[in-house]
């Protein structure tokens, strides 16, 4: 993104026309100015947060690490489901990593450990329809961790409980 010292130098000479100051020319030609109607930069993705649990765990920090396991891949430890997470992309340049980053911060803000079951689809082909064709929109289950002592000898048989099994984790 450009510095507001540059935009403004930019918008003051391209201002300048308009304002009746030209630059002295040996032709009659009229000097055309060119100036963006818009940021090159995309709008935010609109992320969604649903709670499902019945407690609401405070936020996380903004610097918390969030862990993402992708559609068929669980974590190998209990978790309880606090809530879920939509994101859709504002624009077809909007990647999958940017979607991921969104979801983690809407994670956070649930008070959540980890995003589980992370897929991704067009959004025009998701049900409900999430928006229109070409756009990528990601959908997560948040999670929060069962603490180790409280998960005690029996915790192979809650995780399955839960359905958590052992996989691979994606670090966030």
């Amino acid at each position: 993104m450009p510095s507001p010292s540059y935009r403004l130098a930019l918008f003051t000479f391209c201002v300048l026309p308009a304002l009746g100051v030209s630059l002295p020319a040996r032709h009659s030609n009229v000097v055309a100015t060119f100036m963006y109607s818009c940021d090159a930069s995309s709008p935010e993705p609109e992320v969604r947060t649903t709670w499902t649990a019945e407690g609401r765990p405070r936020p996380r920090a903004k610097s918390a690490r969030v862990e993402v396991y992708p559609a068929g891949i669980s974590p190998g430890r209990q978790y309880d489901v606090i809530g879920e997470v939509s994101v859709l992309a504002s624009s077809s340049r909007t990647s999958v990593d940017e979607l991921t980053d969104w979801a983690k911060r809407g994670a956070r803000r649930l008070g959540g450990d980890a995003i589980v079951n992370v897929s991704y689809e067009d959004a025009a082909s998701a049900k409900p329809k999430a928006g229109p064709v070409g756009l990528l929109y990601l959908t997560a289950t948040v999670v929060r961790w069962v603490p180790e002592v409280a998960a005690g000898p029996s915790a192979g048989v809650a995780c399955e409980r839960r359905g958590a099994r052992p996989g691979g984790v994606v670090p966030g």
